[in-house]
């Protein structure tokens, strides 16, 4: 069957056409055509709940191998036409929000999807079949609907993925959790003549990916990590988790917290490279909030912040300074 849907984003109306099928557990969504690079999937589609993510959903056109019908592709590609609508697959595909009701994401859903950033999704999704992110080489940033508190399949995301990845928790709209999740490589050595292989593994990001309990992430396990951390991962790593963490201290203690912010003051400079790189607007207000920029620092930032032409962070920074450094004039910058 094909369905169409329109959902509100960012201030328009933006038109969709699904190609699903009814199962016995729901709705399963094989293919998606839609108008934006961030794609937004309803709980309920023609009055049916949705609940999988097909096999190669998302994946270009030439992998796709889940159709029901030549009629209904060509029914769906219609729409496509006619409502001026892109197929969201491949490179095309920024992000993807998922409903609270999908459950399970078949083999291979988001294959090839390269400039693929950032997945949303529920607390029931808790199947995650191999190979469901094979070359999303840009996948970064995982946000699960959920407290960090409670049970999620965010575990089974992480298992996926060996890049550098950070786990965002959000509840009712704001984000209450942060884990950063580094790189870590694995390799065989066969080490005997009856082909047996031992497994190595290259960082500390794997540990990181077990430390969970029946689906809660085990933040204080998590910490216990950043000290062996230290000898293995780049300053960029390590902030990051340091960062993640102090802005938003689920199950914090005061050694870990001050084990993290000895490590942001000590390598400040570094840090404030990829703040601006990134356009980390939010950390750079938890720092001065938490007096770890001084105006000094801020001056740094702003710096920064002009050469790569950061308009909107140069006047948020600014604004900032404003708050203890009132001597801190725009007219002193000049880019």
């Amino acid at each position: 069957m094909v369905a169409e849907y329109s959902v509100w984003q960012q201030g328009m109306e933006v038109n969709y056409a699904a190609l699903c099928e009814e199962k016995k557990d729901g709705l399963h969504i094989l293919r998606l055509m839609g108008q934006t690079s961030v794609v937004y999937i309803p709980q309920m589609i023609d009055g049916y709940e949705v609940k999988v993510i097909g096999e190669y959903c998302f994946s270009a056109r030439n992998n796709c191998k889940n159709r029901t019908s030549d009629n209904d592709w060509e029914k769906m590609e219609k729409l496509a036409r006619d409502r001026g609508m892109n197929e969201l697959s491949g490179d095309y595909v920024e992000q993807v929000i998922l409903p609270d009701s999908v459950h399970e994401l078949c083999s291979y859903a988001f294959y090839n999807c390269r400039k693929l950033k950032c997945i949303e999704f529920g607390r029931s999704l808790d199947i995650v079949n191999n190979d469901a992110f094979m070359n999303c080489m840009g996948l970064s940033v995982l946000v699960v609907r959920s407290r960090a508190e409670e049970p999620t399949g965010a575990q089974y995301f992480l298992k996926q993925l060996n890049k550098g990845i950070e786990l965002k928790y959000v509840d009712d709209g704001n984000t209450c959790g942060s884990f950063y999740y580094s790189e870590y490589t694995e390799s065989y050595e066969e080490i005997g003549p009856a082909h047996i292989f031992h497994m190595d593994l290259q960082g500390e990001g794997y540990r990181a990916r077990q430390l969970f309990d029946n689906g809660v992430v085990d933040a204080a396990g998590y910490d216990t990590i950043f000290e062996a951390a230290k000898a293995l991962e780049s300053t960029y790593t390590l902030s990051k988790m340091a960062a993640g963490r102090l802005q938003y201290p689920v199950k914090l203690t005061d050694n870990a917290r001050d084990m993290y912010m000895e490590f942001i003051k000590d390598n400040i400079a570094k840090v404030l490279e990829w703040v601006v790189a990134e356009r980390r607007i939010d950390i750079i207000e938890f720092m001065a909030d938490n007096n770890i920029l001084d105006e000094s620092g801020l001056d740094a930032v702003l710096k920064l912040a002009g050469k790569c032409d950061w308009t909107m962070g140069i006047a948020a920074i600014i604004e900032l300074g404003s708050r203890f450094a009132p001597k801190l004039k725009k007219s002193r910058y000049e880019f």
